[in-house]
């Protein structure tokens, strides 16, 4: 049953797991052509610390954003929020390094507020709703991203917003649960919930290096990474190959990685996390001939979650949401 009349906590609670998933996506190791604890992937410029620092910078956004929303503020205030977490961003690192995680955090932690429920399919519409009157004026032709999506003809992330996050909840968490019910370890979780994003998401970062046949690979090799996880194999190896060559194409998918810090955000935020060993690799077991750990397991046995609950406690807009809102300009620049 959807949870309503949420304690006032809860958006605050949901911002301090934002920043934890951000954090499960980074340390998530391999990825092709993303940073993680063993390269740089295709960002010759960002390494692990500076990513990690960034998330650091955006721990203070996001609770001033949950904050704002507490008090009452609406759609303009709140991207003006966006816009100068945006500008820290780049007077500290001087490059992009959360920029989509900037964004996402905000239209999610908004769709919480307003839909004042943890069910998924009733945050997905306040999703849409307020990314609506977050493009009140017209959808952003001078950015990076407006321009890919406009040489491309994509929806990409303002398509996503417009649409609710279906890469979140009709398609990251339904992998995520998928896992758990396999009773898999968290990283091969992960794994599968990348593999289905990189099948999904009209990832731009993608398209602007690569062109619409890097997107093909990012297709491709999503559905190679599940058809393994799925027959029970290892998937570094095949990772640490995919990496690379991605590597030495420049190919990277910066929007899959975002989505997936959002994904494990809200899994953990909702209790979704299961049980199991964290290694990727361990061997799966089918479900029906397990239970999940009770009390009295060994620590290393319980799934961690990306953070603590408090005691107190479709792809792509459809073709008329964009054409009713061509033109308009977003809250946090997508």
């Amino acid at each position: 049953m959807p949870t309503t009349c949420l304690p006032a906590s809860s958006t605050r609670h949901l911002a301090d797991c934002l920043t934890a998933g951000l954090r499960v996506e980074l340390d998530l190791t391999p990825k092709p052509g993303l940073v993680d604890r063993r390269d740089s992937g295709s960002h010759p410029d960002l390494t692990h610390g500076i990513m990690d620092r960034s998330i650091t910078l955006l721990d203070g956004y996001l609770t001033e954003y949950a904050a704002a929303l507490e008090a009452g503020a609406g759609a303009a205030g709140l991207r003006r929020l966006g816009m100068a977490a945006e500008a820290r961003m780049s007077a500290h690192f001087g490059t992009n390094t959360h920029r989509g995680a900037i964004f996402l955090g905000g239209v999610l932690l908004a769709g919480l507020h307003r839909a004042a429920s943890r069910d998924d399919m009733a945050v997905s519409h306040a999703i849409g709703g307020f990314a609506l009157e977050l493009f009140a004026d017209r959808v952003p032709t001078d950015t990076t991203g407006a321009r890919v999506r406009a040489r491309y003809g994509v929806g990409g992330i303002v398509a996503e917003a417009l649409d609710g996050l279906p890469c979140v909840f009709r398609t990251g968490l339904p992998a995520l649960r998928e896992a758990r019910q396999r009773l898999w370890p968290r990283d091969r979780a992960l794994y599968l919930l990348m593999a289905r994003l990189m099948r999904t998401v009209e990832d731009t970062t993608a398209l602007r290096r690569c062109g619409p046949a890097g997107l093909a690979r990012l297709r491709r090799d999503g559905a190679r990474l599940e058809e393994r996880l799925l027959a029970g194999l290892d998937p570094v190896p095949f990772l640490v190959e995919a990496n690379d060559d991605y590597r030495r194409q420049r190919l990277t998918m910066g929007g899959v990685a975002d989505l997936i810090g959002t994904c494990a955000a809200w899994a953990s935020f909702t209790g979704l996390w299961g049980a199991g060993p964290r290694h990727a690799g361990a061997k799966a077991e089918p479900a029906p001939r397990r239970r999940l750990p009770g009390p009295g397991s060994r620590p290393g046995d319980q799934f961690p979650l990306v953070c603590r609950m408090p005691d107190s406690l479709v792809t792509g807009a459809s073709a008329k949401s964009l054409a009713a809102n061509k033109g308009r300009e977003p809250g946090v620049q997508p």
